[in-house]
């Protein structure tokens, strides 16, 4: 009984007693040595229910005010409650994750692009708003899964941001070990706005690339305009051993030199592009190469069972090899994953 008569005295005590918040997750599989923290909106319906139960301490109503929350090396995570009726959140500056092997995660998204309603961040182009990017990751070991990062919207939609997300060095740390699954990383640039910064970039020059980055299940991109590109390896380094699986870019290709990646000139150790869909939706304008880069010889680019639409080639770099391709009778090494020169991709 004197477990009992301890919880009725903490009560009439007044203490502050709430739900583990780990505890109400554990069906998700989550595992974690860390802390759980939680974003969610006032203005929802259940706020104030929902803060009762997990405890006022583990909420926040902004992303930058969750990842603060968190520590390096804990494990910690961050889950984002959809906002109630759908609408995606603005940001008024850029956000910074720079803590090391934290985890941030929308809560029940789906594998549609429309089941990110309310569980999205946008920017919003301003003088005085957006920094160089929407998200910039530096710390090491992070995940992120299951949300929008939409890079301009409202009233400014033609503005531009350096990069919507952003990945690599800073004062703070270098984001190696990144993995991003699940994710819709869009900027909605008209193209009466004229060219447009990358989706997502990869930074780092000489000895501050960064290792070990994994994207999967991602949708990158611009339906109605070509980024430049919709992926940059910027820099002279890195990032080495970057994997891209099960993954859709898209763009509206208005000139043949636009493509969807640019890839770094250092050392990269190898690339690879794995069950990906590379959809050009302009038909009268083809980009002569998908992916573009002065590789350096010893660091391959594997693409395989990839397939591409209106593009004239995958790429064009001594050091991209695609996977399948065989010989046939003709002299010309036929490709089974992209149309090249009359040939087409047709229904049917």
């Amino acid at each position: 009984m004197g477990g009992i008569k301890d919880y009725l005295f903490a009560l009439q005590a007044g203490a502050n007693i709430k739900i583990d918040p780990l505890s109400e997750i554990r069906n998700a599989g989550i595992v974690t040595n860390g802390s759980v923290f939680w974003l969610k909106q006032t203005d929802d319906p259940d706020y104030t229910t929902f803060q009762d139960a997990v405890g006022a301490s583990n909420v926040r109503n902004g992303l930058q005010a969750s990842i603060d929350q968190v520590r390096s090396d804990t494990n910690d995570y961050v889950l984002v409650a959809p906002h109630t009726g759908g609408t995606i959140l603005t940001l008024g500056t850029a956000v910074d994750v720079n803590e090391d092997r934290v985890h941030i995660l929308g809560v029940g998204p789906k594998p549609v692009p429309q089941s990110y309603n309310g569980l999205g961040f946008q920017g919003f182009v301003v003088a005085t708003g957006n920094d160089t990017e929407l998200v910039m990751v530096s710390g090491a070991g992070v995940e992120i899964g299951g949300l929008r990062f939409l890079g301009t919207s409202g009233t400014d939609a033609t503005g531009t941001i350096t990069a919507t997300f952003r990945a690599g060095t800073a004062s703070t740390g270098t984001a190696h070990d990144l993995w991003l699954h699940d994710l819709q990383i869009e900027n909605n640039n008209a193209a009466a706005a004229g060219g447009t910064a990358p989706i997502f970039e990869v930074t780092g020059d000489v000895g501050g690339g960064i290792a070990g980055l994994r994207v999967d299940r991602c949708w990158i991109g611009n339906w109605s305009w070509a980024p430049t590109p919709a992926i940059n390896f910027a820099g002279t380094a890195g990032p080495t051993r970057a994997e891209f699986r099960d993954c859709t870019f898209v763009i509206d290709a208005q000139a043949t030199s636009d493509r969807f990646v640019t890839l770094g000139t250092g050392v990269t150790e190898y690339t690879v592009f794995k069950n990906c869909d590379f959809i050009n939706v302009e038909a009268g304008t083809l980009p002569a190469s998908a992916i573009v880069g002065a590789v350096l010889v010893d660091n391959p680019v594997l693409l395989r069972n990839n397939s591409y639409i209106n593009v004239t080639a995958a790429g064009t770099d001594t050091e991209e090899f695609k996977s399948p391709a065989y010989s046939g009778t003709a002299a010309a090494i036929t490709d089974v994953g992209i149309a090249i020169g009359t040939a087409a991709i047709i229904p049917a």
